[in-house]
């Protein structure tokens, strides 16, 4: 507690600059030498314990390097943050996917985002994304509507969200058992750089990287590039060829990012069964959902009402409101020959 404590007074010091918190922990190799050394010139203050109150009243957790709770992925790098702050829970990253995309997405953009999240986190992926708006936003929505958990880097301090307009959207994700993370002390506001730097850490907390509608010189290919230098996989939804939201994704698959187009090709990749999927869908289901689920998974063909109703031994008026919701989900689809999960 006490390097957390002179951990926070240094980078509230330096304002959050990584190149000058790197310079110290090198120079002085621990942070309350650091902080003397900063006191001792006039940069910091003496007392550092009013500004670690001001952490524990706003519900912010501080997790440095070296700690347990400091996510493993996150060490994999050379320019790996030496803290990061956090508030909510942390869930295993072991499996997280990221999905980013452009500010200015389509409509079609942001619904793509929203399947790829919602199926995704079906099958037990947390969702990390920036909380910008366009297709960070919609990856996250997909990901609650999933009952999945989802992180959300920031590029200022946790005081405050930024863009303001997605203050709710936060607070959903912390409703729902997930976190929202910076590198920032509290205070230090979302510079143009700190975009590019926090893209670091959304590759670098997740396993792989899906890009969504990336024109050329997006924040995305900064990403994409950074979880390359990371070992990290990087998928590419393509587009139309005429439109410029997807310059920067065309020019990543010609470099050899995996071409995607639904998230079944991410789970091919990763080698995920439709036993695995089917299980992720039934942990985000009511019992009679569930039920028709394992109906549908064991027959692996389309089921009318009917038929579902006498396996299930449900009354058809439930089968057919738990039918509606799991439509809705995109849990299943309806065709001519009944449903199909």
């Amino acid at each position: 507690m006490e390097e957390a404590l002179y951990y926070h007074a240094v980078a509230t010091a330096m304002h959050g600059d990584y190149a000058s918190i790197a310079k110290l922990a090198k120079k002085f190799g621990d942070w309350k030498a650091a902080h003397e050394a900063l006191v001792r010139t006039g940069v910091a203050a003496a007392n550092p314990e009013k500004k670690w109150g001001e952490l524990a009243h706003a519900g912010i957790h501080l997790s440095l390097f070296k700690d347990d709770s400091f996510p493993a992925a996150l060490r994999e790098f050379e320019d790996h943050p030496f803290g990061i702050y956090i508030r909510g829970a942390l869930p295993p990253l072991a499996n997280a996917l990221a999905i980013v995309g452009t500010r200015r997405a389509t409509p079609d953009g942001k619904n793509i985002a929203r399947r790829f999240a919602r199926e995704l986190a079906h099958a037990g992926f947390p969702i990390v994304s920036g909380l910008a708006f366009g297709i960070d936003a919609a990856a996250h929505e997909g990901c609650l509507e999933a009952g999945g958990v989802t992180v959300a880097v920031l590029a200022g301090g946790l005081h405050d969200i930024y863009p303001r307009l997605n203050a709710q959207l936060a607070e959903k994700i912390l409703e729902a058992g997930g976190a929202i993370i910076s590198e920032y002390p509290p205070g230090e506001p979302p510079h143009q750089r700190r975009f590019l730097e926090r893209n670091r850490l959304i590759s670098g907390l997740s396993r792989g990287v899906v890009i969504i509608e990336a024109p050329k010189g997006s924040g995305s290919l900064a990403t994409a590039r950074r979880a390359l230098d990371q070992n990290r996989d990087v998928f590419v939804v393509p587009g139309s060829v005429a439109h410029p939201n997807f310059a920067g994704s065309h020019a990543l698959i010609r470099q050899g990012a995996e071409l995607v187009t639904s998230p079944e090709d991410v789970f091919d990749s990763y080698g995920v069964t439709r036993e695995e999927k089917i299980a992720g869908l039934a942990r985000a289901a009511s019992p009679e959902e569930t039920l028709i689920l394992e109906a549908l998974r064991d027959t692996m063909t389309a089921l009318e009402v009917d038929k579902i109703s006498a396996i299930t031994k449900l009354e058809p008026h439930i089968v057919n409101r738990a039918l509606s919701f799991l439509v809705l989900k995109d849990f299943i689809k309806e065709s001519g020959g009944g449903y199909t999960i």
